[in-house]
């Protein structure tokens, strides 16, 4: 070998060896370790943070704020009870088998009573339901037979009611039980339908809800920020031989408002145009590559980044570099310390905004020289490298939040309402056919926008079930989550 070259040689390989390292020392984590982003020995408590950034006001009103704790801990305190629904109670009276005193022989009155309370379970049912429908005929013979039409239902000429069959579909996505469980479960109940069936089920339910969804996203799209973020998911491809092909599930929603998903084949910028289609205003995203080309092609589309994202990287940095990694992921944390104090006292997007102008900004400000310092010290792929280097690239996207109240600071929101759907395919392993992926991306996006509402899922679904065979086209819009209300 030239020994002009073998310094350059060594270097690399030197380079090569610490990634390696520390690619197996993620790996070990991943398997044995913690899931929490954990902090360094030396960082700062959350209450220091909060000290340091919201100091407390001068003690002016000492005996005001003494009277105010005592108000406080004068009121009785309630006993925390489980949180529950309105249950039905069965009452159950236990008398005392003395009822006559020994003493002087009369029959002892009732004084009072002492109540306890325990829950028990009882088993579902499955009811089967008869219509009856009467022929009438005239003796004559010449007027023919009176018969009444058969009501709309959700699956024509077939077994499941709505009930069933929201149960089925929740079962699947919201519960994660494949079908072969279910069936199991369904004949403990007495009825046994073949998985076949149960499938079938799962395909004609689903087909009823995509107007709503596309309704959902056109109000997405209407708007002006958006959150949007992918996942992938394994799938049966007849095409693709010996293995799971992948697909992928693409999400987009906006805090407060509905979550809609859609499944595509692949994860390319054909498919994120397709998710975003004509929207202009903020988007929120990590820094994939695709979206970055599909804001330079949509000139209406503006970047927000994902510090969430940019703090992961620096995490993974502190074995490596404990101490400026330290010192960074402490500094991301104070922005979401000041974060949680707006969520904590309710602040509306103008009143969060003067409290990002005046607490985080100046960390920002801070924070990016810091970066520019340490960058020329860190091995290009090493960790550190590589989040400063994600960070400064992304640097305008990610302080785009503290210029608008409205936005968030993170694209957590999206990434948890993916979250079913990775719970979902660890336990029924993939997606039976690419043509199958569409049913979990409709399903998905009515469960996670119910449960961002506060809706019980299984309520709306079957609610829902229920009343469209029934419906128009136009009427479609009042069952969407946020103006939907049970029938009467």
């Amino acid at each position: 070998m030239n020994a002009a070259i073998l310094p350059a040689t060594l270097e690399a390989a030197h380079q090569l060896i610490e990634q390696l390292q520390w690619r197996v020392q993620q790996l070990e984590k991943e398997l044995d370790g913690p899931s929490s982003e954990r902090q360094t020995p030396d960082s700062l408590s959350k209450e220091q943070i909060l000290l340091s950034l919201f100091p407390p006001a001068e003690p002016a009103a000492t005996q005001q704020v003494l009277v105010r704790l005592e108000e406080k801990n004068s009121e009785p305190r309630v006993r925390r009870q489980p949180a529950a629904k309105v249950l039905e109670t069965v009452p159950e009276r236990i008398e005392p088998t003395e009822k006559v005193c020994p003493r002087c022989g009369k029959t002892k009155g009732e004084i009072g009573c002492e109540k306890s309370e325990r829950f028990e379970y009882v088993p579902a049912r499955i009811i089967r339901h008869e219509t009856i429908r009467p022929k009438l005929a005239c003796p004559c013979g010449q007027s023919g037979v009176s018969i009444a039409p058969l009501p709309p239902s959700v699956i024509e000429q077939g077994q499941a009611g709505p009930g069933l069959l929201a149960h089925v579909l929740l079962s699947k996505y919201d519960d994660h039980l494949p079908l072969y469980r279910q069936q199991q479960q369904l004949a403990r109940l007495g009825v046994d339908f073949a998985r076949q069936t149960l499938c079938d089920w799962v395909e004609k339910g689903a087909e009823w809800l995509p107007p709503i969804v596309r309704e959902m996203k056109r109000e997405l799209l209407a708007g002006d920020y958006l959150q949007v973020d992918e996942t992938p998911e394994r799938m049966m491809d007849p095409e693709v031989k010996g293995r799971c092909a992948m697909g992928y599930l693409w999400v987009a929603g906006r805090p407060g408002g509905d979550v809609v998903f859609e499944f595509h084949p692949g994860r390319g910028q054909e498919f994120a145009a397709a998710l975003v289609g004509s929207f202009a205003g903020f988007l929120q995203r990590d820094g994939y590559g695709v979206y970055g080309a599909l804001a330079r092609e949509q000139p209406g589309l503006i970047p927000v980044g994902c510090w969430s994202h940019a703090r992961r990287k620096f995490v993974e940095a502190l074995e490596e570099r404990p101490k400026p990694a330290g010192w960074l992921v402490t500094e991301i944390r104070k922005r979401y310390l000041i974060e949680r104090y707006a969520r904590d006292e309710c602040l509306q997007p103008e009143q969060r905004l003067e409290l990002r102008q005046e607490k985080s900004v100046p960390i920002l400000a801070a924070f990016k020289p810091r970066l520019e310092e340490l960058l020329p010290g860190c091995l290009p792929q090493s960790p550190l490298g590589k989040a400063i280097r994600y960070t400064l690239a992304e640097w305008e996207p990610l302080n785009r939040y503290a210029q608008d109240g409205r936005l968030e600071i993170d694209n957590n929101l999206t990434e948890n309402a993916i979250r079913p759907s990775a719970v979902g395919k660890k336990n029924w392993l993939f997606i039976g056919h690419p043509e199958a992926g569409w049913r979990s991306a409709v399903i998905y996006s009515v469960i996670v926008s119910c449960r961002r509402r506060g809706l019980d899922p299984w309520d709306y679904v079957r609610d829902v079930l229920k009343r469209l065979p029934g419906m128009k086209h136009s009427e479609v819009p009042t069952l969407l989550p946020r103006c939907w209300k049970p029938a009467g």
